[in-house]
């Protein structure tokens, strides 16, 4: 009888790995981690790799801490850093599971280059702290959903600007691509809130500037070297540059934290846009969908918000992550409500054919989401909106819950 009794008090099977051992139980997992040797520094974290959704409770040093994972129907992997979690967890409990949860391994993780970007979901940047009071003008990381897109999340717009606003000119601002110009000549100009970038237009970039001897910010100095390091962009013999793979984005903590979720939604979406060859090609198809009178509204739309409209791969991507950055539920708000009111007020002349649109098309965003997002879900197994793996437990299912109405 104390045999048996011992047998049903202890797990159903363990699984021990660098660091972390696994127990499995009915109904929940739990995480042993060996933290006598962590110290919470920057590159530490313990990596999960796991399907499905389900609740993430951290418990070390008499705290606890509870985040939500949505991680969808293939395994991904995540990374919980102290500087999310603000404790160094010595166990950790899995449980409110989907039945398509599954846990394949867990483990300490130690970044050996300290420089090295980050690998992180775009919660951990979200939520993690990062206030530039040691002097840090940013943080670099890697998105874990497809890690050859770098991502710079930079203290404020002047940073990124000395980083991006030049780029932002010469890959997509009508009157000036594929032009180098100097800093006082885009003086009190605007570049952008965030920023994406391919392999190819950052080749291009620093190969005209190699080419010609323009003078390059030191923050491009430092990003054309990264580009190299990293494999995105590649120094050739004569010293110019081709692409390589990956691709660049870029965000702000000036930006409003309910925007700059967005935002990154939508400079990620544009970074799995420029690496996924299938979701690229499938997102050509389903633009190529659209009755010709929708892509005359996204041609007027993306005119507005100064984009290149002339170019098909700009148009076609700019479309997909528009569609795709929110929520369907809240989809027609942001066009109908925010972007109609934004265009017509902007350029009053417009006001005729954005009515006559609604009139003709008045399901045409929805229907747009529906058909990206099943492209989007089968592909990186997220939904429009959602692009975030780990998230505070009180978010519940939307990261827009903790925040005050957009419109």
């Amino acid at each position: 009888y104390l045999f048996i009794l011992v047998f049903i008090l202890l797990p159903l099977s363990f699984l021990s790995a660098e660091g972390v051992t696994i127990l499995r139980h009915n109904g929940y997992d739990r995480l042993l981690v060996d933290s006598a040797g962590m110290d919470g520094s920057p590159g530490e974290c313990i990596g999960i790799q796991l399907a499905g959704e389900g609740k993430l409770k951290l418990t070390g040093n008499g705290e606890t801490r509870e985040f939500r994972f949505s991680a969808g129907k293939n395994p991904v992997r995540i990374y919980l850093y102290s500087s999310l979690t603000n404790l160094i967890p010595e166990q950790i409990t899995i449980s409110d599971t989907s039945p398509d949860y599954d846990l394949v391994s867990a483990d300490i993780i130690r970044r050996e280059t300290p420089d090295a970007p980050v690998p992180a979901d775009i919660g951990h940047i979200i939520f993690s702290g990062f206030d530039g009071k040691n002097g840090e003008k940013w943080r670099l990381y890697s998105w874990n959903l497809a890690p050859s897109v770098l991502i710079f999340d930079t203290i404020n717009y002047a940073v990124q600007s000395r980083l991006f606003k030049r780029l932002a000119f010469f890959v997509e601002k009508p009157g000036y691509t594929g032009r180098l110009v100097p800093n006082e000549v885009l003086e009190g100009k605007h570049g952008w809130n965030a920023h994406d970038y391919k392999a190819e237009d950052l080749a291009d970039f620093f190969s005209l500037a190699a080419e010609s001897g323009f003078k390059l910010n030191d923050e491009e100095i430092f990003l054309r070297e990264q580009l190299t390091e990293y494999g995105i962009i590649i120094r050739t013999a004569d010293n110019k540059y081709k692409a390589g793979s990956g691709a660049v984005l870029s965000v702000s903590r000036e930006t409003l934290p309910d925007w700059r979720y967005r935002f990154l939604t939508h400079e990620c979406l544009h970074g799995l846009f420029f690496t996924n060859r299938e979701f690229r090609d499938d997102m050509f198809t389903v633009f190529g969908q659209l009755q010709p009178e929708e892509v005359e509204f996204w041609k007027h739309l993306l005119d507005y918000r100064q984009y290149d409209v002339e170019n098909p791969y700009l148009l076609v991507n700019e479309y997909m992550a528009y569609i795709l950055q929110q929520p369907v539920n809240e989809t027609d708000e942001y066009f109908k409500g925010f972007m109609y009111t934004r265009m017509t007020a902007a350029r009053p002349y417009e006001k005729d054919f954005v009515a006559d649109f609604e009139r003709n098309f008045p399901e045409s965003f929805t229907n747009s989401v529906y058909s990206s997002e099943k492209i989007l879900y089968n592909i990186a197994g997220r939904l429009a909106g959602h692009l975030a793996n780990i998230y505070p437990a009180e978010l519940k299912d939307s990261f827009f819950n903790l925040f005050p109405p957009l419109f």
